[in-house]
């Protein structure tokens, strides 16, 4: 668990440097890309958590239904701040 906790911390402080164009191919290699292994929900969560930093709107791959809050698995692309899903 420190281990996903240390992983998640260093990513958070790396994307910062990343622009909104790299992060959002970044999310997409991570999706449609195999062999990321356990570390595949760490780096999708620290993405999503610096799209969300960045004031990127996330309504059309977040949901929340009955307390749950669920992330959809798609590619995306950036319109007009809005993070779109390409599937």
């Amino acid at each position: 668990m420190a281990t996903t906790t240390n992983l998640y911390q260093h990513l958070l402080e790396k994307f910062n440097y990343y622009s909104t164009d790299e992060l959002i191919q970044l999310n997409n290699d991570t999706i449609l890309g195999q062999g990321w292994g356990s570390a595949k929900a760490t780096f999708r969560t620290a993405l999503i958590s610096t799209f969300s930093k960045r004031g990127l709107d996330l309504s059309n791959i977040i949901t929340k239904e009955d307390g749950f809050t669920s992330v959809k698995q798609v590619p995306v692309r950036l319109e007009q701040n809005v993070l779109i899903p390409l599937q």
